[in-house]
């Protein structure tokens, strides 16, 4: 007899072996789909990868609106510093817009979170091209506050100047964005 036919009159008892054995046991060849087990763990498994995906993408558009309403703010109080720059020394005048002890302006009352009054010459609202609507604009209100840093009473003085800027209305998801800056006399 030749080895192909033992081989194949081996594995011809093994098999009939084992199904006596074991008669509910699947053979290797017969052709089988999932079970309903299986299907409800793939189903799970899909559902917490889509859910995953959603929340992503959710998160990640509330991001961008965050971060293209700072890039404006910053853009408006970019504009208010350059104007600050200009003038004097002698003709700023120290004073302005509240300061927390941290070293930020207060746009809000952080207790009952009703408006701060705007100083007057310390403040000013610009208006500028709105990105999420075309043909629209956006106001920002931009406040700063102008204190001493330095002074040794000599001509050796320093401003420290902080401009805040936020949108208008007003809108707690999109909280002020903060520039400073100091001048020497």
């Amino acid at each position: 007899m030749s080895t192909f036919c033992k081989r194949n009159t081996s594995l011809t008892l093994r098999k009939a072996i084992v199904t006596r054995l074991f008669p509910n046991h699947p053979s290797r060849t017969s052709e089988q789909g999932f079970s309903l087990i299986e299907l409800m763990i793939a189903s799970f498994v899909l559902g917490i990868g889509v859910l995953s995906v959603t929340t992503m993408i959710g998160t990640s558009i509330s991001r961008n609106l965050s971060s293209k309403n700072d890039t404006v703010a910053m853009a408006a109080a970019e504009q208010v510093m350059e104007e600050l720059k200009t003038p004097l020394f002698s003709s700023l005048t120290v004073g302005g817009s509240t300061l927390q002890s941290d070293g930020r302006l207060l746009f809000e009352n952080p207790s009952d979170g009703s408006a701060y009054a705007t100083v007057n010459n310390y403040f000013r609202n610009i208006t500028l091209a709105n990105s999420d609507e075309a043909g629209q604009t956006a106001t920002y209100q931009v406040r700063w506050n102008i204190s001493a840093a330095f002074n040794d009473g000599t001509a050796n003085r320093l401003l420290r100047i902080t401009i805040g800027a936020r949108r208008l209305p007003s809108n707690q998801r999109l909280p002020p964005v903060q520039l400073v800056f100091t001048k020497a006399e």
